[in-house]
């Protein structure tokens, strides 16, 4: 099994980034929500997160969630390394979706209504929480509580939604109009935004 350092060094060598291209932070927050690697912890704090850990997957698959808006949108909004992924969406917003987190954590999702008209749309997938590597256990979650569909940038998501049964069905080129200063572009290069529905669906 790799570290995760040399997991980190893995896709950073397979999407071509360089300090100079794209920052790193992103990408070592996305190893850290959706790896299960802790073999670099202490021998105590690993026992610690372990007990989190199953403390928060109870509950994940107990369906003990809190769901008010402000609340989650407090909790979404704790993040820093990777804002620009996520969808800007307001407490308003939110108040129009199935809200999904985790009660006494800052992790979860959001389901939102698609062109289909059912709250089916996943968004908002986040982990502000110190409980790493639950990245699976949280799509599973948004899965078989109706998600169906979903989309990303392209990188590292794209083997991970892959291996979970999501499957492509359109993708979009990086559209400069849509970031007129070129911030996103500094940050992470040209993505594709790709959109994905899960095979049982």
């Amino acid at each position: 099994m790799r570290t995760l350092n040399e997991e980190i060094e893995r896709i950073k060598k397979v999407m071509g980034i360089t300090k100079n291209k794209i920052p790193f932070n992103y990408h070592q927050h996305l190893i850290e929500i959706f790896s299960s690697d802790d073999s670099e912890l202490g021998v105590s704090e690993d026992i610690n997160r372990d007990e989190s850990k199953t403390d928060f997957l109870e509950k994940l698959n107990n369906n003990d969630f809190e769901t008010d808006p402000e609340l989650f949108f407090n909790s979404i909004n704790k993040s820093k390394k990777h804002k620009e992924m996520l969808s800007d969406f307001s407490v308003e917003d939110f108040s129009g979706m199935k809200l999904f987190k985790v009660s006494g954590y800052d992790a979860g999702y959001a389901l939102k209504k698609s062109s289909t008209d059912e709250y089916d749309e996943i968004v908002s997938v986040f982990n502000n929480s110190d409980v790493k590597g639950i990245g699976n256990s949280l799509i599973r979650s948004a899965i078989n509580n109706g998600g169906c569909y979903l989309d990303h940038y392209d990188g590292f998501l794209s083997n991970f939604y892959e291996n979970l049964g999501f499957e492509e069905y359109e993708r979009y080129e990086f559209d400069p109009q849509y970031d007129p200063k070129g911030e996103f572009e500094s940050k992470y290069g040209r993505q594709d935004v790709i959109l994905r529905k899960h095979k049982s669906c």
